[in-house]
């Protein structure tokens, strides 16, 4: 694999902790897509086109195919494909991008574009498509709500109450999370033989006694401990249903300790947490997932 050049890896040290700064910036509206796409996504203000191209070149082969093209524009994660009725409209959409942007950088017309094709279009080489659906995303969806809606509208304590969660985004989100529930509930239901109401309140949160209450119980014989309702397991809150704020809290600190890509133990194994995403140069095709379950 090779290296990164020593100014790229600078601007994503340099950046990665950076979030939340650029992206309610008014002039991103009428911005570049690469200026707009670096600042919203990676977080990064500062850099150059050599710098762009070779993050994006996911293979390292000095080039970027197809895929590569789509996984710039975010063609397959799943905020996209939502905006897709079906697989066939949405390959449509995918070869519209790639052929688009083809017919914009590839002057040879050999099917891929070189670092030089595209620096020598410039920052406005790169066409938008914003009007069906393709906005860039690369991270999965709990991360994409986090980066581009909490930390824009829900940063602060005055606007992480229940009343603050009013907008539509909001509404999606934790609906997603109740389906997840729901599902959950149900399949609790099913192995246990009782009612999903009945799983369901197997979640709740046992009620809390003070001291003096608990000395004022009389003591039971061994018929009525027998007889005594047993009390049902209540089960730990599970990361998904976490407020993203707490599940992430550590996440710059959990991913200090990874060792980069291709490197350690790890090596080149597929990560599996956010921390490991973050490893130094994880390509990111394991930052999205084609996934038609939404269809």
């Amino acid at each position: 694999m090779q290296a990164l050049p020593a100014l790229l890896v600078l601007l994503i040290a340099g950046f990665v902790s950076g979030h939340g700064v650029h992206e309610q910036d008014p002039k991103l509206e009428k911005a570049d897509y690469i200026s707009r796409h670096m600042a919203t996504e990676h977080h990064i203000d500062t850099f150059d086109l050599d710098s762009f191209f070779q993050l994006h070149d996911l293979n390292r082969d000095g080039f970027w195919d197809r895929d590569e093209i789509q996984a710039i524009y975010g063609v397959h994660h799943v905020y996209s494909q939502k905006k897709s009725r079906d697989e066939i409209e949405h390959q449509k959409k995918a070869d519209h991008v790639v052929d688009t942007v083809l017919k914009s950088l590839d002057k040879n017309s050999d099917g891929k574009i070189s670092p030089e094709e595209f620096t020598s279009a410039g920052y406005q080489g790169m066409p938008t498509f914003d009007d069906i659906g393709v906005e860039g995303h690369h991270y999965d969806v709990e991360s994409e709500f986090f980066l581009h809606h909490e930390e824009q509208y829900h940063s602060t304590p005055e606007t992480q109450t229940d009343e603050s969660y009013i907008h539509p985004e909001d509404i999606e989100h934790f609906s997603h999370h109740d389906d997840i529930e729901r599902q959950e509930y149900e399949r609790e239901a099913r192995y246990q033989g009782v009612s999903v109401d009945e799983a369901a309140r197997a979640h709740d949160e046992p009620p809390v006694h003070s001291p003096s209450e608990a000395h004022q119980q009389e003591p039971m014989d061994a018929n009525q401990a027998a007889a005594a309702p047993k009390p049902k397991i209540v089960r730990g809150v599970p990361p998904e249903r976490l407020d993203p704020s707490v599940r992430y809290q550590s996440i710059g600190k959990d991913s200090a300790g990874q060792a980069e890509w291709g490197t350690g133990e790890q090596g080149y194994k597929q990560p599996k947490s956010p921390a490991e995403r973050l490893r130094k140069n994880v390509p990111y095709k394991y930052k999205f997932r084609r996934s038609w379950g939404d269809f």
